[in-house]
């Protein structure tokens, strides 16, 4: 067990000043942070080498180990992790992952008990075959809705390369550059809902939508079932795509890619825009930032600027925004003009994260963090110099 050292501190930078509190670090390339609904006292982060470790109370815990079944080459590793909606009762949680020995993307349950995680408990509930033997775009966020709780969500990339040379994405017999949609089962494998907008037609049953290039990081709006989507950009563009839970959470839609990428046409594959495609909420081009990161719709409490407000990043300039009304505000950040912002996290009662690849975890917009005791924390400047050095 390791103790955490804590610091808040308000940044003056780009934007508003806004209140940071360092929570984790020593951290080994960590993608993702997650928690239970309702679970105020825990975070689970997710290593891209293979390991799931529990942060509770200031002190950090291994708690699942699958580092021998995964390949970490680029863009391949432990990409994604989901708490089933009745974990409470079941224990049950859902991984993604590339496959050390066949390259596929596995998306497999495990069931945790008070002991911790039974690791015999594994069942594989799909596989998504990798074609071309590229390393990149695997995007491998999975995720359930508040207003779809049955149902588990899997963003795949187009599989990779340049220009998505299979035409993966636009293909619907291909499962890889989509949003999938399965009812996983309880020991293993999956069946697919009714309602899937290509059951009975001509497409693979699974997919809900289409037309996405690296959709790596993604959430649901935790009050409104909203979805958003970050879809990484190739040479121009980084998009931000929204689908409302009302109209049906982007039931069947086409966001454009290969043939489009955020609101122009691809340079070199592209053309007009396909008939009825969806165009991104938002769209930025590369001389502001060049690898966007999906974040999520701030419902924290801590800080009533934010509050329904989109927050999201930029992997290269370390920026971070938030969207409202189609106006975007610079917000400060802990890793302005620093590269590594690797995802954003929320916690089990709302609080936002930002996650440093290098191996710091922030909270955004609240003096106290959820997992750690106050006493635990601190002084600002301790976190100033920290930030500081690691700039240099």
């Amino acid at each position: 067990m390791k103790k955490l050292l804590l610091a808040t501190l308000a940044l003056a930078g780009t934007g508003p000043a806004l209140a940071y509190t360092l929570v984790g670090q020593g951290y080994t390339e960590p993608v993702f942070l997650t928690a239970p609904s309702g679970d105020a006292s825990r975070l689970f982060i997710v290593e891209k080498g293979g390991v799931i470790k529990m942060q509770s109370g200031g002190k950090v815990t291994p708690w699942l180990d699958i580092s021998a079944q995964v390949n970490t080459d680029s863009e391949r590793g432990l990409l994604g992790l989901a708490f089933d909606p009745n974990y409470a009762t079941n224990g049950r949680f859902y991984v993604d992952y590339i496959d050390k020995t066949t390259l596929a993307t596995v998306v497999a349950s495990y069931t945790a008990t008070s002991q911790g995680v039974d690791k015999a408990s594994a069942r594989t509930i799909l596989t998504v075959p990798q074609t071309g033997g590229f390393s990149n775009h695997k995007a491998g966020w999975i995720g359930f809705s508040p207003k779809d709780p049955g149902q588990l969500y899997i963003a795949t990339g187009d599989g990779g390369s340049v220009n998505d040379p299979n035409n993966n994405a636009q293909n619907l017999s291909s499962n890889l550059g989509k949003l999938l949609r399965i009812t996983p089962g309880t020991d293993g494998g999956y069946t697919v809902p009714a309602d899937n907008p290509f059951v009975g037609a001509a497409g693979n049953d699974e997919i809900w939508a289409y037309g996405l290039r690296n959709p790596y990081r993604n959430s649901f709006d935790r009050t409104t079932g909203d979805l958003w989507i970050g879809d990484v950009g190739q040479g121009q563009r980084e998009e931000i795509d929204f689908a409302s839970a009302a109209s049906g959470l982007g039931r069947g839609a086409n966001y454009g890619w290969r043939l489009r990428e955020g609101t122009i046409a691809t340079p070199g594959v592209g053309g007009a825009r396909p008939p009825g495609a969806v165009d991104p909420i938002y769209d930025y081009g590369h001389t502001v930032g060049q690898s966007v990161i999906g974040g999520y719709v701030y419902r924290g409490g801590a800080d009533a600027n934010l509050e329904g407000k989109y927050v999201f990043g930029d992997y290269v300039s370390g920026s971070i925004w938030a969207l409202s009304g189609g106006s975007v505000t610079a917000l400060d950040s802990p890793l302005n003009n620093t590269s590594g912002l690797s995802s954003f996290g929320e916690g089990g009662t709302g609080a936002l994260y930002a996650i440093d690849i290098h191996g710091n975890i922030y909270l955004l917009a609240a003096a106290v963090p959820e997992p750690a005791p106050a006493a635990l924390l601190a002084v600002g400047l301790m976190a100033y110099s920290l930030i500081r050095r690691r700039r240099a």
